[in-house]
């Protein structure tokens, strides 16, 4: 299948955002997300390749529509499930709190997260817990090759997603950096701003496409589009080093390339991190995937504070054998 023109892209992220903010139901939240919202990352590649998205990552340019977005997903999530009653520690009704911590570049940030609060637990601290309703929906891998339509008929298939018997768009899974909906949309709570700000944080070069709906402007930047044409990885530096190793092993099955030298970049990264400290290592195996590093993620919660070799390679080892 070739792939999208800008315009056609243009319009299938439009489209994907009227269809979410249709589903908010909050007039005032809606008019937020509707002046703040933007599309980047994977999704953008994707349509330009003429593949299907795994999904949309949607951020907000400032914290207060972070927050006043995350408030309404976390009071929709309760009102749908109501209060969890039961006495399991790791049992959890989420809310939206502000804390500040420093990131691998000695930086104190000043985040927005979703908070767990344990229950029948004395004092309230965060616990390394994510609810999962469900993951969010998945696409076939031959749904693109099934479609024999162009671009336009393309555009307007791919917005069309499956009917769900449940509520468009609702919070199916929580973690300390993104609100996970269904329909194949994430809302990114970690960072916020404008591209070139959201931009400082990505790994590769080919991920930094976007596009900002109130303006309805398709950004496409030079280096992005030479990466995507000719499918080279080139690393930019990251704040979850690690995460890009992963997402190096997922982009190489596609028919992605990446040189010694980028690949030396990334380690030389990872080299400088302080992973024997486990709320360190946490928060980098959060950067690659909740839901694959979960259990390992909630195994370091009992750890002791610093943790060498032999314990970790002994925990990876009972998890993932």
């Amino acid at each position: 299948m070739r792939g999208m023109k800008s315009r056609t892209v243009r319009l299938v992220l439009r489209k994907k955002i009227d269809a979410w903010l249709d589903s908010i139901e909050d007039p005032l939240v809606k008019e937020v997300a509707a002046d703040n919202v933007i599309i980047t990352g994977g999704a953008i590649v994707s349509l330009l390749l003429g593949e299907a998205p795994n999904d949309y990552d949607l951020y907000l340019k400032d914290r207060a529509a972070v927050i006043t977005v995350a408030n309404y997903y976390v009071r929709q999530f309760n009102l749908r499930k109501g209060t969890l009653k039961t006495t399991a520690v790791a049992s959890c009704n989420p809310e939206v709190r502000e804390v500040s911590a420093l990131n691998i570049r000695g930086e104190e940030e000043r985040r927005v997260i979703i908070y767990m609060k344990s229950a029948g637990v004395a004092g309230e601290q965060q616990e390394n817990y994510h609810y999962f309703e469900g993951q969010p929906d998945e696409v076939t891998e031959d749904f693109m090759a099934s479609l024999n339509v162009d671009p336009m008929g393309l555009a307007e298939t791919m917005i069309e997603d499956v009917k769900p018997k449940n509520k468009k768009y609702r919070p199916v899974f929580f973690s300390d950096n993104a609100i996970s909906l269904s329909d194949k949309v994430q809302v990114i709570i970690r960072f916020h701003g404008e591209p070139k700000d959201i931009h400082r944080n990505y790994d590769y070069a080919h991920t930094t496409c976007s596009y900002d709906y109130k303006e309805n402007e398709l950004i496409l930047p030079q280096e992005a589009l030479v990466a995507i044409m000719s499918k080279n990885l080139i690393y930019r530096g990251s704040l979850y080093p690690i995460a890009s190793i992963f997402r190096l092993r997922k982009f190489i099955d596609r028919g992605w390339r990446i040189s010694a030298g980028e690949m030396l970049k990334i380690m030389w990264q990872i080299n400088r991190i302080d992973l024997d400290n486990h709320e360190i290592l946490r928060d980098q195996l959060i950067g690659v995937d909740s839901a694959y590093m979960g259990q390992l993620i909630s195994a370091l919660k009992n750890a002791p504070k610093r943790v060498d070799d032999t314990y970790l390679a002994k925990l990876i080892d009972e998890i993932f054998e």
